[in-house]
């Protein structure tokens, strides 16, 4: 199961700030924590693409605008290592997911509202977009 810890909050929030200030392009410090959480934003598309720079131990993201806005500028945290949210699948039921994206920490892994609701999974809240 994946926690919220401080190297993700600053990395994820480092990726929000830039976007709000228009830069494509982020380098951050390579830590394998980062991995899955940027392959669920690449898959529901909130970023461009990543890659992995091992001569200089970095990842790089490309970030997404639509319209000139950052996409990821609606980013807020749920969980923070002093305040660790968690939702049942019963109440999971009664958010509707249309508008927003929230991502969550199972035991099956990072899973989306959508996710969690088709396998009948509840878990820990980390972010929403």
């Amino acid at each position: 199961m994946l926690f919220m810890c401080c190297t993700l909050i600053k990395a994820l929030n480092k990726l929000k700030n830039l976007s709000l200030i228009n830069k494509e392009v982020v380098y951050l410090n390579f830590d394998l924590k980062y991995f899955e959480v940027l392959r669920v934003l690449y898959r529901e598309g909130f970023i461009q693409g990543y890659k992995i720079d091992k001569k200089n131990y970095q990842t790089i993201v490309y970030l997404r605008f639509f319209q000139n806005n950052s996409v990821l500028g609606r980013l807020r945290f749920l969980s923070v290592p002093s305040r660790e949210r968690f939702i049942s699948y019963k109440d999971l039921c009664l958010i509707n997911n249309k508008k927003t994206f929230v991502l969550l920490s199972t035991s099956k892994g990072l899973r989306t509202i959508y996710e969690c609701k088709k396998q009948k999974l509840g878990g820990k809240l980390l972010f929403f977009i």
